[in-house]
């Protein structure tokens, strides 16, 4: 399981996905820990980036790149990515917790998506995508730390899924 760097191209009615690199984003040189360092004292309580941003701040200038997680594990029956689509933080003095909002861009029966299907894939996108949140937490904040992932100072310990609306119940 990873965040990876995508170059998303449309291709007629379909969308085309290309790894481009790995997205480092916990670590003492992480994104996370940049950013979080790089915030006022009285900005670090709540703060938030869209994936452009967190692109930039990975240096990627390219508008065409998207940021993915691939939430496939090795004994899984299926292909999870999920697109990132905002990043909402919260620090205290050594602890980061995030909120992780996506559109599910491929979930599927692995039977016929080869193993090094992941660096590049073609997927027809849907009309209204389905959206995931997540709740992760690093182990650093303002104060320091080592900024590895660690457990969540929320102990609902479920994934918050956007509720159906009347429009979405339909299809």
């Amino acid at each position: 399981m990873a965040f990876l760097i995508y170059k998303k191209t449309n291709a007629g009615e379909n969308v085309r996905y290309e790894r481009v690199r790995p997205l480092r984003l916990s670590g003492p040189d992480g994104l996370i820990a940049r950013h979080v360092k790089s915030l006022a004292a009285e900005q670090s309580d709540g703060w938030k980036l869209d994936s452009a941003e967190l692109l930039q701040l990975a240096g990627c200038a390219d508008s065409q790149q998207t940021v993915l997680f691939d939430a496939t594990g090795s004994s899984d029956p299926a292909v999870c990515f999920y697109e990132l689509t905002c990043l909402h933080g919260s620090c205290r003095d050594r602890d980061t917790n995030l909120a992780l909002d996506f559109n599910i861009v491929l979930d599927r029966a692995k039977s016929g998506f080869a193993p090094d299907s992941g660096a590049a894939f073609t997927v027809s996108p849907a009309v209204t995508p389905k959206k995931i949140s997540e709740v992760l937490a690093l182990t650093g904040g303002p104060g320091g730390g080592d900024w590895k992932w660690g457990s969540s100072a929320l102990q609902i310990g479920a994934t918050v899924v956007q509720p159906k609306t009347a429009a979405t119940a339909k299809q």
